[in-house]
């Protein structure tokens, strides 16, 4: 089981190009991927979006990507004569100076620096290539084994708030025979007030043919075995080899429902004070649940 938080950075040289990625993920409904690189690796970017798309399923994934040549060799730099006149007119235009020859290559340079370019011939295409691919998947298995590890604290997490709902749920069905006792004495008391009141007979009959229909209707059985379906279903599904983050949603969602059903059906304090603690439980997990790829 993976987070969705996570970091990753590699490091790698060849023919004297150092290429460092970085890639950093958080929480997202789905995989949103964005990569900002130079120029030079627009032609291999394709690959790095493959790379992560093939590994990571959920997230926000930002991909950091730097190219330094490092080599001690001479380099061929390209003048774009015609880019540089341009600033040069338009810093000149706006008033900052009287002539284009006044204009400092400090002034040009701050409006932009795409006039000059290194060449570099002796790094080819596949070169580029190997190396960007290589190094996107040394940062990506970073970025998983920190996504593993912090899923295996959440798995650890999550399993503990399961066994505590357990026992909750427990509770409140050892409890759902005493509230119907309960109900009954409240209401032979209520009743018995009444009739007394009227100086008339109570119907015993009629009693116990109340207690039955309220007993009916406020019974939990049905709610408290989905709900330990379900607590089976997700510690089931906690131990998948792959990304539960969606279908761990959707089992929240129904014990949640269940809670919101036996909460209407309480017929005391007790069972009222054992719902708002499985409730305070489920969201508990439902928060560590948005983190899981």
């Amino acid at each position: 089981m993976n987070s969705m938080t996570g970091f990753g950075r590699a490091t790698q040289i060849v023919d004297g190009l150092q290429c460092i990625i970085e890639i950093k993920s958080v929480n997202s409904r789905f995989l949103d991927l964005n990569i900002r690189s130079p120029k030079q690796v627009n032609s291999v970017e394709h690959s790095i979006r493959k790379c992560i798309q093939k590994t990571i399923h959920r997230g926000k994934v930002d991909v950091f990507v730097t190219l330094q040549d490092v080599a001690d060799r001479e380099k061929q730099f390209i003048i774009n004569s015609s880019l540089k006149h341009q600033i040069q007119d338009l810093l000149v235009s706006e008033g900052f100076y009287r002539e284009p020859q006044e204009v400092p290559l400090s002034a040009v340079m701050a409006i932009s620096n795409d006039w000059v370019q290194i060449q570099d011939s002796e790094v080819t295409e596949d070169v580029l290539q190997s190396l960007v691919t290589d190094t996107t998947t040394n940062a990506l298995n970073a970025l998983v084994s920190m996504r593993q590890s912090e899923g295996i604290h959440i798995q650890q997490d999550l399993l503990h708030r399961l066994s505590q709902m357990t026992n909750i749920i427990e509770d409140i069905n050892s409890h759902k025979a005493d509230a119907v006792i309960a109900y009954k004495e409240n209401l032979r008391t209520k009743m018995m007030d009444y009739v007394e009141g009227l100086d008339i007979t109570a119907n015993e009959d009629r009693l116990l043919q109340e207690v039955a229909i309220m007993a009916d209707k406020t019974d939990i059985t049905e709610e408290i075995v989905r709900f330990r379906s379900h607590v089976v279903q997700l510690t089931n599904t906690l131990k998948m080899d792959e990304p539960i983050g969606r279908k761990l949603d959707f089992i929240i969602q129904e014990m949640n429902r269940e809670v919101n059903t036996i909460g209407s059906k309480a017929m005391d304090i007790t069972l009222t004070d054992h719902v708002v603690q499985l409730k305070c439980e489920l969201e508990k997990v439902r928060e560590q649940v948005q983190n899981i790829e």
